[in-house]
């Protein structure tokens, strides 16, 4: 191929590609994709927790100090995750509020006026920080 040449080998792969990814069963639905995008309406596959969810899940109380499992690349401001990068966020939240579905796990919502992210967490991605934990001084943390 000439410099300047621009390839089309991704014209021909493109349909087998998108055959691919519309053929296969997708786990949410059950369906694969090429069914769906026909229905009106589409339902969902009930998961089974193996833990109790929904009103009987222990629940964390507001106001308890947690830090929170970082997204990938959330750190970074990245889409990658790097060896070097903290797992667990730097700061300390309260939880702000929890919110309860019937058979779905519950939500939590950390206080944002402390900088907090907007996203919600399941209690898995979540760590209680004790009450008498002291936090490094802040020429650690920078």
């Amino acid at each position: 191929m000439e410099e300047g040449e621009r390839s089309r080998v991704w014209v021909n792969r493109l349909r087998g590609v998108l055959k691919s990814l519309n053929s296969e069963v997708k786990r949410v639905t059950g369906k694969e994709p090429v069914e769906v995008i026909a229905m009106e309406e589409v339902g969902t596959k009930k998961i089974d927790y193996k833990r109790p969810v929904g009103h009987k899940e222990m629940r964390l109380p507001t106001g308890v100090q947690v830090r929170y499992i970082y997204a990938r690349g959330e750190y970074e401001g990245g889409d990658k995750r790097r060896v070097t990068d903290p797992i667990w966020s730097i700061g300390v939240f309260d939880v702000e509020r929890a919110v309860v579905t019937m058979d779905q796990p519950v939500l939590y919502y950390l206080d944002r006026c402390l900088g907090g992210p907007k996203r919600s967490f399941v209690r898995e991605e979540l760590q209680v920080v004790p009450e008498d934990m002291e936090s490094p001084p802040d020429f650690v943390l920078q």
